[in-house]
């Protein structure tokens, strides 16, 4: 195969499409099945993977090692990548620690250089990472979420569809789509209003959905009032998923910074 550097090591029960770039001194292991068009760029490692079409790997990524899970014992798990993902120098992507749920990158997202995925983690379509962020372990990140550099995400949180995390935050509990989260055991500050009108969501939409974060974040109701009271106004698609989102909290859901301005919504 002519695209696959002289250095690099292919386990020779690894499929990989011939239209498929694979860089020098790469190492691809058994169990590995990677679709066309991908760039695989230097020292790389892929064990274990299952990878899309048009991805490119910049270089030294590890891709489907063993989680840092000390109750991980040898099982036959992995990871699944969809299409079109940009994936930077140095991230790692860990595979699940359970065999019936593999860690998942979907398609169209950005790792930035040093990104780590940890074991079981699902992220969705069209999301950013930016440098030097970790996402712990079984975390939920829906489409459309940019989280910036020097990020920390707790094991099993989930961050909510658009929604936008501020550089340098810790992240314990769920950030409710739409919303913009900041601060060491952030915060939310306000709505994404940039990223919904990036995404091409009505003005329409994006009013009601301020008026539920005010609702559910800055009222004194509990969630469950809060949520019953939106769900009575027949409520557009966009907030009803965060109603439904604050109900399967389990984690908690990241509170409100009581004093904001306006500046404060982006």
């Amino acid at each position: 195969m002519s695209n696959i550097h002289s250095t690099a090591v292919i386990d020779p029960s690894a499929k990989i499409d011939p239209s498929t770039v694979v860089g020098p001194f790469t190492v691809i292991g058994a169990d590995v099945q990677i679709g066309k068009n991908n760039h695989i760029g230097p020292h790389c490692v892929i064990e274990n993977t299952t990878m899309g079409d048009n991805n490119e790997l910049i270089a030294s990524c590890f891709i489907g090692v063993k989680p840092q899970d000390l109750s991980y014992k040898d099982e036959h798990t992995r990871v699944v990548i969809g299409n079109g993902n940009k994936i930077r120098e140095c991230v790692t992507i860990h595979r699940s620690t359970f065999v019936d749920k593999p860690t998942t990158l979907g398609n169209n997202c950005l790792l930035m250089a040093n990104a780590h995925l940890a074991h079981d983690v699902q992220l969705g379509n069209n999301i950013i990472v930016a440098n030097c962020t970790g996402i712990a372990g079984h975390v939920i990140v829906e489409d459309r979420v940019v989280i910036s550099g020097l990020v920390g995400v707790h094991q099993f949180a989930r961050i909510g569809t658009m929604a936008m995390v501020s550089g340098g935050s810790m992240v314990p509990l769920d950030i409710p789509p739409y919303c913009i989260a900041q601060g060491d055991r952030a915060k939310t500050v306000g709505i994404n209003i940039i990223g919904m009108r990036r995404a091409g969501l009505d003005r329409t939409v994006i009013s009601d959905v301020r008026r539920a974060y005010k609702i559910l974040f800055r009222s004194d109701k509990r969630i469950e009032e809060a949520c019953a009271e939106l769900e009575a106004g027949n409520p557009c698609a966009e907030v009803k998923h965060m109603i439904d989102f604050c109900r399967a909290s389990q984690r908690g859901l990241t509170p409100a910074k009581r004093k904001m301005s306006e500046n404060d919504e982006q």
